[in-house]
């Protein structure tokens, strides 16, 4: 089957005012992530989408070229400049698209709850119809009011309630705004945007969970809407001490007398958080994903092993929002390692250093660390996943 090209266009200049966040609110931290980036992993996740284009306020740009550094296959990732207003924005993402596109979706960066369904949609409406706009019926009834008094009430029956993504064909998008552009059109959406250009524009389904986080309550809720999805995870691994062999916690080799055993290179501080991670996840646990019976795992790094659970997480729609781990042992001294490792599971995780939490204890001698037999370790995670239906 012969996929759409698409571009996606994220409109994340304005300011927010209306949430009175004191920034904008594209970067508004939602549960340990910025709020664009919730949209934008649904965007990545999409057969379609071939291109993303984020347009940002200068003082953005770095914040948007971080957000997407790391590569995605098939998918194109671009930071653009905004404009004046919103449509200014949206005519600098049309103008870098690339030449090839068939159809352009544009979402607000404020609406982080999109899911696939409306994706696919959105992309069908536009391929059959030429223009859409993302809308659900209105529910409530509706009151024509003037100076705090009802003047009538207003049928309801031919009322939709507009959301993002609105769009169509990139030919049919760019002349509607170049028009728009020309003549300063000071229109409020893109649906608005192609019909002053004389093209009718069609519904396409969205969902009451589509909403745009305007007020101090939208995001409020936006953080019940992300915690209802959150699974914790616990982990637990323990090694035993031998000579002849390096000793690697957290991806660090620390110079010792002797190593952990084990099939792989037995960072026992990464196998613990590896399955805290698989099972919050339901996966299993790091023996049935890498087995000692397979050679191809004989001196595996582990810090590359929990890079693989990682996209294993995010092929089953799950992320992570913070890492609290414990490693036991009696000797050598941790603490001056620390904040490599921190750094080398930040890395394998994609998480912010600020959410991967290392500790080291001892066991005032007792036990098998406490004698210098072994080493173990605990791991607490959390996870949430963004696959909405």
């Amino acid at each position: 089957m012969t996929r759409n090209k698409t571009t996606v266009i994220i409109p994340a200049a304005g300011c927010g005012k209306r949430i009175n966040a004191g920034e904008n609110k594209a970067w508004l931290n939602l549960c340990g992530k910025p709020m664009i980036w919730y949209s934008l992993q649904q965007f990545r996740q999409h057969p379609d989408i071939r291109e993303i284009i984020i347009v940002v306020s200068p003082q953005d740009v770095e914040k948007a070229i971080k957000l997407i550094s790391e590569p995605h296959e098939f998918i194109t990732e671009k930071v653009v400049c905004g404009g004046e207003e919103r449509y200014h924005s949206v005519w600098n993402g049309l103008q870098a698209a690339n030449a090839d596109t068939d159809i352009v979706l544009i979402h607000d960066a404020a609406r982080p709850f999109i899911n696939q369904t409306i994706i696919t949609e959105a992309i069908n409406t536009a391929s059959k119809k030429g223009a859409f706009v993302t809308a659900i019926p209105v529910a409530d009834t509706l009151k024509s009011v003037s100076d705090g008094r009802v003047i009538s009430t207003v049928d309801r029956s031919a009322m939709w309630a507009a959301q993002t993504p609105q769009g169509g064909k990139y030919a049919l998008l760019y002349k509607a705004y170049n028009n728009a552009i020309e003549k300063n059109l000071q229109l409020t959406d893109d649906a608005g945007i192609i019909e002053a250009n004389g093209h009718t524009v069609y519904i396409s389904p969205g969902s009451p969970e589509n909403f745009k986080i305007t007020w101090p309550n939208d995001f409020k809720l936006a953080e019940k809407m992300v915690c209802a999805n959150m699974k914790t995870g616990f982990g637990y691994d323990v090694h035993r001490l031998v000579e002849g062999r390096d000793l690697i916690l957290g991806g660090v080799k620390i110079p010792y007398k002797s190593g952990l055993l084990g099939h792989s290179d037995a960072d026992v501080l990464v196998h613990a958080i590896m399955d805290a991670l698989l099972g919050a996840a339901a996966l299993g646990d790091i023996g049935k994903h890498f087995p000692d019976t397979d050679k191809t795992y004989s001196g595996a790094d582990s810090i590359a092993l929990l890079k693989k659970v990682t996209s294993l997480l995010k092929e089953h729609g799950f992320f992570i929002s913070n890492i609290d781990t414990t490693l036991v042992a009696q000797s050598p001294k941790i603490s001056p390692y620390i904040d490599e490792m921190r750094q080398n599971i930040s890395d394998a995780t994609g998480l912010n250093i600020q959410n991967v939490s290392v500790k080291a204890t001892t066991t005032e001698g007792l036990g098998f660390t406490g004698t210098g037999e072994g080493m173990a370790a605990y791991a607490n995670i959390l996870l949430f996943s963004i696959n909405r239906c």
